[in-house]
């Protein structure tokens, strides 16, 4: 994935001050001509939260009601499985979608033209389909989480995949089993028991350990490219504490605990925040954990993931091709309790009649 860093400047020469939006749409390896195609909205969401990507094509005024059919052959041409790629900008575009049409909607009303309905998914939706059990053994965790993103790769829906970059991922005695759920669950729940972020942007697969990475991609400021800008704390779901419990090979109950965030950067914790909190204490039990160690790793795992979610918020800024989730953004131009480095779990890049936004979604563990 993208992991340089922009300055607003720079974007802005590049992109013309972000005048003229343009689209480039390939199905199934031909260019889309979008001159005639009349896109009245195209929307890219690419999620930091153990979501799929995703994108939706609305096509208005393309059915011929003499003929009563579709015009240009893009109905026709439209088939679910369908390799499907997007690049967005301005004069000069940049890769925004990689994955295949998922789902294909005519519709017909009353109450104005017929539409076209198009749908993507990435090629963590392929996973979704692929329910065969893995039984680990002695095999290590990232190579059984690379062989399930290869098969995205191997079936053209991705071209590569991202397994721990940062060598975050360590191994527990217990083997990986997956019974009973898809690949995609299992990766989601490998995500949050090691605590690491799944996502998949611009064609590239990411199991990685994002979250503990705090280098700001971008800085926005309100009143010049950010357009508006909402944070908020909550201490729903907060704890103070997390205990796990497990068994050793004994049998023998044991038991390991986390009560420091070891993550989210500058800032107090809704520990530190409110001090009472600390006597909230989450307590788990894991089969998959047979040493105190292994108990500790879960429950820090576990407290960050639910630390992260102490702040969030929502933006929307000028289309910026470039902002992807799973980096962190700055946030200028407020008062001193907003601005900061925020870690971007959703980003939506949207183009309408209107012209071309992006909004996004960020979260953290601590505040200021």
């Amino acid at each position: 994935m993208d992991k340089a860093k922009y300055d607003i400047a720079t974007l802005e020469k590049k992109y013309d001050n972000f005048l003229a939006p343009s689209v480039e749409i390939t199905l199934g390896g031909k260019k889309l001509d979008t001159s005639k195609i009349p896109i009245t909205e195209l929307k890219v969401e690419l999620s930091a939260d153990g979501a799929a990507g995703g994108c939706t094509l609305v096509v208005d005024s393309l059915f011929d009601y003499e003929k009563s059919e579709w015009k240009n052959e893009l109905a026709k041409s439209v088939k679910v499985g369908t390799k499907l790629k997007i690049e967005g900008g301005y004069v000069k575009r940049y890769p925004l979608f990689y994955g295949y049409v998922d789902e294909c909607t005519m519709e017909h009303s009353g109450e104005g033209a017929p539409r076209l309905l198009i749908s993507g998914i990435d090629g963590l939706g392929y996973l979704m389909s692929c329910n065969e059990p893995i039984y680990g053994g002695k095999t290590k965790s990232k190579e059984i989480i690379a062989d399930i993103l290869k098969k995205s790769v191997a079936a053209d829906f991705a071209k590569k995949y991202t397994v721990d970059s940062v060598s975050a991922l360590q191994e527990f005695e217990t083997p990986l089993v997956k019974e009973r759920m898809d690949d995609f669950q299992f990766l989601q729940l490998l995500a949050r028991r090691y605590g690491m972020v799944l996502m998949g942007v611009n064609g590239e697969l990411v199991f990685d350990a994002l979250w503990k990475k705090s280098e700001s991609i971008l800085k926005l400021t309100v009143g010049k490219n950010l357009l508006s800008f909402h944070k908020r704390v909550s201490l729903k779901g907060q704890v103070g504490k997390v205990v796990v419990w497990g068994r050793d090979v004994n049998e023998k109950f044991i038991q390991g605990m986390a009560s420091a965030v070891k993550t989210g950067g500058k800032g107090k914790s809704a520990g530190q925040l409110v001090p009472s909190l600390k006597k909230a204490v989450l307590r788990e039990y894991s089969e998959f954990a047979k040493t105190k160690e292994e108990c500790k790793r879960l429950a820090q795992a576990r407290l960050d993931g639910l630390a992260m979610n102490l702040v969030s918020g929502e933006g929307m800024c000028v289309g910026i091709p470039e902002l992807i989730p799973g980096r962190f953004i700055t946030i200028d131009g407020l008062e001193s309790e907003s601005e900061g480095v925020y870690f971007l779990s959703k980003v939506t890049h949207n183009f309408t009649m209107e012209g071309y936004f992006t909004r996004f979604e960020v979260k953290g563990a601590k505040t200021e």
